[in-house]
């Protein structure tokens, strides 16, 4: 991290361009305070279109809504209502121009503060706002990654057949007892937590399941029929915890032959051989991208531990709030309970849970941050041809591209595409 000394107050030139004046004033590698200046012309004109819009509202004796002479008007509000408006409009308007003028990086809503306010007088305000930091990368020669060959076993190809056997299983009742791969459907809450609300599950006996000692209570157990189990506490492995469960169905699985019958199903195969060699095609793609991913992650985690720099702390927020809303998403979906009732259950509040991500948080925009910097530093583009083209693409995934090229925010797909291309051509850089 730069010294204190060397970041504070490091002054811009003042520059003037269509009458604005205004000075930067760097206060960290991230933060910035720009103070801007009106002269007193250019604030009158801010101040009469204040009273015009305040008047445009106004209902006077005498007169119909928004007719009464400005001059009226004028006389009857508070100075200082008509002040703080034109200051407004002023402010949102010369923010909005220093931000065309000046080129900043700007990623925060400006705090801003009032310095000089008077009628026929200038106008002076200042706005702080947090920045992209300049980043040192060191020479990426120096970024080595060790990349692994790609390999599938007959096993992976084995078990995504019965994946497939699996997904066009058919199932029928059963009333006698549940044993090893039926499939049992569940309800369940801990007694040891006053209130905790009945949840629903459904697993296939014999895959394993994440509340220990479950599979083995349920086997035996038929329809209709309760026990209570005690089970390791997840948030204290030594301590116990009682968990009430009813069996609402056992269902018998039989699983389709892989014939070819059913490969026909699946596709335009003519063996079993056929089948498995897509198969095997398809997990080599999937492993081949997941270790792209990995070597990408690393390259950027090495440059990480050579270089230090400041974090923007607005980014690690939105971040967190974006992680956050990611667990609350898995937390309903995967355990079938409310983020509230996973809070309870884990002893644990929200500011618990955003300390134990933070860390993660901040590598990931650390990780953007050394990105945003390798692009700029290399001058890295897009070409229009290269956008369409990725989007043309993209559209060809689906049945009917014409409608969803009709609901689709083109302006915000480009944007999301150019981005994506300019970090592909980042990684080759670094070789991956």
């Amino acid at each position: 991290m730069m010294k204190k000394n060397l970041i504070l107050t490091k002054k811009k030139k003042l520059m003037k361009k269509n009458k604005m004046k205004y000075e930067i004033k760097e206060t960290s590698t991230t933060k910035k305070k720009v103070e801007i200046e009106l002269t007193a012309e250019e604030f009158i004109n801010y101040y009469n279109q204040a009273l015009s819009e305040i008047s445009a509202g106004a209902e006077l004796p005498g007169f119909r809504k928004g007719k009464a002479p400005q001059s009226i008007i004028e006389g009857k509000i508070s100075p200082d209502g008509v002040m703080s408006e034109a200051a407004e409009i002023a402010i949102r308007e010369n923010w909005m121009k220093f931000l065309g003028e000046s080129k900043e990086e700007v990623i925060s809503q400006p705090k801003v503060e009032v310095v000089k306010i008077a009628k026929d007088n200038p106008f002076v305000f200042t706005a702080e706002y947090e920045i992209l930091p300049e980043i040192k990368l060191p020479d990426l020669k120096s970024v080595k990654v060790t990349k692994k060959e790609v390999t599938v076993e007959d096993k992976e190809v084995e078990d995504t057949l019965k994946w497939i056997q699996q997904s066009r299983a058919k199932y029928s009742e059963k009333t006698s007892e549940a044993e090893k791969e039926d499939l049992v459907e569940y309800t369940f809450s801990c007694i040891s937590i006053e209130n905790d609300p009945e949840k629903k599950d459904r697993i296939v006996l014999g895959k394993g399941h994440y509340i220990e000692g479950l599979e083995d209570a349920l086997i035996g157990m038929k329809a209709g029929e309760e026990k209570e189990i005690e089970t390791p506490d997840p948030r204290k492995k030594e301590d116990k915890v009682k968990i009430k469960v009813k069996i609402d169905s056992v269902k018998k699985i039989e699983l389709p032959e892989i014939n070819e019958d059913l490969i026909k199903e699946l596709g335009s195969f003519n063996t079993v051989e056929d089948l498995k060699k897509d198969i095997r095609e398809g997990i080599k793609k999937d492993k081949e991208a997941a270790e792209i991913q990995k070597n990408r992650e690393e390259a950027v985690k090495k440059i990480i531990e050579k270089i230090k720099f400041d974090v923007p702390e607005v980014l690690v927020q939105r971040e967190l709030e974006y992680m956050l809303t990611t667990i609350k998403e898995r937390v309903t979906s995967e355990l079938n309970m409310s983020f509230e009732d996973y809070l309870k259950q884990s002893k644990k509040t929200e500011e618990d849970v955003l300390n134990e991500i933070k860390k993660t948080a901040e590598e990931k925009v650390k990780g953007f941050l050394v990105l945003h910097q390798l692009i700029k530093d290399n001058k890295i583009e897009v070409e229009e041809k290269e956008i369409t083209d990725k989007i043309e693409e993209m559209l060809n995934q689906y049945g009917d591209k014409e409608e969803v090229k009709k609901k689709m925010d083109e302006n915000q797909v480009r944007m999301y595409i150019e981005d994506e291309l300019k970090r592909e051509k980042a990684f080759k850089l670094l070789g991956c």
